[in-house]
């Protein structure tokens, strides 16, 4: 049921604006630790930056990050395309090499567990980390508010604000994923329902708005101190000011012993390390303006929300330089034909210098479960990346539609193992700088969630980056 966010405010005590991000960056640095944020798509950097972003994960490569003391990077598995089993396989590889890169650094780290702020991926998967870290007793803190996409929490439920709107998640179209799908948007249950009973919503821990915002920092700390080992804990926020304090309580608590695993979305990253905001990039300041050559948008998200917003952007664009990418043929048997075909006539416009838009044709075509399902939509992903390892002309930027498209493009089309996020375009959108070894080195590459923004945000990017 909608309700007012007026309505729910009168109701609660006034939020605290103490800056308790600064000196949660203080209490991050004394703890000496890398953050690891493990994110099961490209999205999660959305508001960070200049972070290292990477696309391996071996032993060498994370202990190289070790030797370095870098205070905080991401790995990008993009594991919401997997399978369960195939995530698990996964997570519990990374956990291995984090253990191994640990040891031969002496380097201690802590572990945010990245996931989608409405509630869809692999909730297994902070499970797989911490049996194969031995962190059975640490508290799982589950925070899945983003606060840039309008996705709060309060009395334990999770909603997507819209103004003054309050809508329940399960209420949403993102509830009814084809892979992902829930029935509850109140957390506790929700987390009963994802470990199929395993964890009762009657012994999940909730921390409260109220007793976030009345009570002093040595009050809160002892509350989480008194979480009972091994528990579930949500965590209710309506803004920055209600995080930050909170997850200053949880840093403290860390530093005094406290064992703690997170499962977040985005906006606890930079709240956890202190990271100061920073104002949108200007689009002026990053794209190349030597590069005469045509930009590329390529939509394959086919959430409700990047359709509406794709229709928008279609506007702006001539006739020649909307590209429809018909699914049917590329699950066909001349897909490879087909796909030549469009590669030649998407580098010839961006060569003259025309901005162009590809999509995939819209009908979502599914199979008879999930994870054949999951196979066709690979297979629809790899046609995208084939257009980009096509290319032949270096485009003035790229900017992908969709948190499987975009990690596709950018690991199989361009070659990346290593990027930079500078920041974001618009809330929530961010900014890559492609890393050397990549087809295109210091390509702007802009990763748009597919549920991020409202109907213009996508026709307003493609005008600002002309």
């Amino acid at each position: 049921m909608e309700l007012l966010l007026s309505n729910i405010l009168k109701q609660l005590p006034k939020e605290d604006t103490s800056n308790y991000r600064l000196e949660n960056y203080k209490i991050f640095t004394s703890l000496n630790k890398t953050c690891i944020v493990i994110d099961d798509d490209p999205t999660g950097n959305q508001t960070v930056y200049n972070i290292p972003l990477l696309t391996t994960w071996d032993v060498n490569t994370l202990s190289s990050e070790f030797k370095k003391g870098t205070p905080t990077f991401f790995l990008l598995t993009n594991s919401r395309s997997l399978t369960e089993k195939q995530s698990t396989t996964l997570y519990t590889q990374i956990a291995n090499n984090i253990i191994e890169a640990s040891k031969v650094t002496n380097r201690d780290f802590t572990l945010i567990s990245r996931s989608d702020s409405t509630l869809r991926g692999h909730f297994s998967e902070v499970n797989v980390l911490k049996n194969t870290l031995l962190l059975q007793d640490a508290i799982t803190v589950v925070i899945p508010v983003m606060f840039e996409g309008g996705r709060v929490t309060v009395n334990d439920t999770h909603y997507i604000k819209h103004e003054n709107t309050l809508t329940p998640v399960n209420e949403t179209p993102f509830s009814q994923d084809h892979t992902f799908g829930y029935k509850h948007a109140v957390l506790p249950q929700w987390i009963e329902e994802k470990t199929q009973g395993d964890v009762k919503a009657t012994d999940v821990y909730t921390v409260s708005l109220e007793s976030i915002r009345t009570q002093n920092m040595q009050a809160l700390v002892e509350e989480i101190k008194n979480i009972h080992s091994a528990s579930y804990t949500i965590i209710n926020a309506l803004n920055y000011h209600d995080l930050d304090k909170v997850t200053q309580a949880l840093l403290l608590a860390e530093q005094q012993g406290k064992s703690i695993i997170y499962r977040t979305s985005s906006s606890f990253v930079p709240s956890y390390i202190g990271l100061k905001p920073q104002g949108l990039l200007n689009t002026e300041a990053i794209i190349d303006k030597e590069n005469t050559h045509g930009g590329i948008t390529i939509v394959g998200s086919y959430v409700p929300k990047s359709s509406l917003q794709l229709n928008n952007a279609l506007k702006h664009f001539s006739e020649e330089t909307i590209i429809e990418v018909d699914v049917n043929k590329v699950l066909g048997a001349s897909a490879t034909n087909y796909l030549n075909n469009l590669s030649a006539t998407i580098d010839k416009l961006i060569s003259n210098g025309k901005d162009i838009i590809v999509f995939t044709s819209r009908k979502l075509i599914t199979g008879s479960d999930a994870n054949t399902t999951i196979n066709i939509a690979g297979k629809v992903s790899n046609a995208l990346v084939t257009l980009v390892k096509n290319l032949q002309t270096r485009p003035k930027y790229l900017l992908a539609k969709g948190g499987i498209t975009s990690n596709d493009l950018a690991i199989k089309g361009l070659g990346m193992k290593q990027s930079t996020v500078l920041g974001q375009i618009e809330p929530g959108i961010p900014v890559w700088e492609m890393g050397a070894e990549t087809k295109f080195p210091n390509l702007l590459y802009i990763v748009f969630p597919g549920n991020v923004g409202n109907e213009n945000t996508l026709l307003n990017i493609t005008k600002k980056l002309n």
